[in-house]
């Protein structure tokens, strides 16, 4: 998959509206078979919301593959002006919620698995707003994710409510870090208007016991061991056990640093 991106100005920032639903990257990822084979004869009869098919998950690092996710079918994807000042905000919502398969119902606990396959370490997008020192030490890269809008009339009318579609347009392309892109997949090349997707968590309301925040290296590792353990062995292999060691080590020593100038006031903690 290839990208070319050209930036514009930035006037405003874009963030999450505050509700329930964190970010919607389960709706793109973890839940959601890329057939939609989960919600049956009469439900595949319904509406569909407004993210599909023209939103999609656009997960980038360098050195590595883009990865380009479909929406849910039901995932209703809305922009709007705030009120209160010049910032842009998203709503991410499921608009058959109360009708959700299991899939989605048990999300983040069993969300995507099968008689075949168990999901063995945290979700992506705690994952996305883990610290740098547990994804450099993961993944060994840095990567970004975006939500990837088609570059089209109808689907910036469908998405930018009670705006003129081109004013709508034109406002997107002005927020900070937004992104005009030119995506190719295989022959086919599309053009998409890219928004970072903010690392946000305060507003985020964990209903799970399983999946929460990762805060330390330690923690997640006691976690989810298994999934952890195998990324680690591919990254290091022997050394993997050194690895993870030195760095709850300094992660570590980095908190209780922070913790020392907290004590002594300093105003950058």
């Amino acid at each position: 998959m290839n990208i070319q991106c050209t930036k514009s100005e930035n006037l405003c920032g874009v963030a999450h509206a505050e509700s329930e639903c964190s970010d919607g990257m389960c709706c793109f990822t973890c839940v959601i078979p890329s057939n939609n084979g989960h919600i049956g004869f009469f439900k595949s009869m319904w509406k569909r919301g407004t993210g599909s098919p023209y939103v999609k998950l656009l997960a980038t690092s360098e050195g590595h593959k883009n990865e380009l996710y479909d929406s849910c079918k039901f995932l209703d994807f809305i922009i709007a002006r705030n009120s209160g000042d010049s910032m842009l905000k998203m709503d991410l919502r499921c608009s058959i919620y109360k009708h959700r398969p299991r899939q989605c119902r048990d999300y983040p606990d069993s969300a995507g698995e099968s008689l075949y396959q168990r999901i063995s370490g945290p979700c992506i997008f705690n994952e996305y707003t883990a610290s740098g020192a547990y994804k450099n030490l993961v993944y060994k890269r840095k990567w970004n994710a975006f939500y990837a809008i088609r570059d089209i009339e109808e689907a910036i009318r469908n998405i930018f409510v009670n705006e003129d579609t081109f004013i709508a347009r034109e406002t997107m392309l002005k927020a900070k870090d937004v992104h005009l892109a030119t995506i190719t997949v295989g022959t086919e090349e599309s053009d998409y208007i890219l928004i970072p997707i903010p690392k946000q968590t305060q507003n985020i309301l964990y209903l799970s016991g399983k999946h929460q925040p990762i805060t330390t290296i330690r923690q997640a590792y006691h976690k989810w061991q298994e999934k952890i353990q195998k990324n680690l062995q591919n990254h290091y292999g022997d050394e993997w056990e050194a690895k993870l060691n030195n760095a709850i080590e300094m992660e570590e020593k980095d908190a209780g640093k922070r913790c020392n100038e907290d004590t002594t006031g300093n105003p950058e903690c």
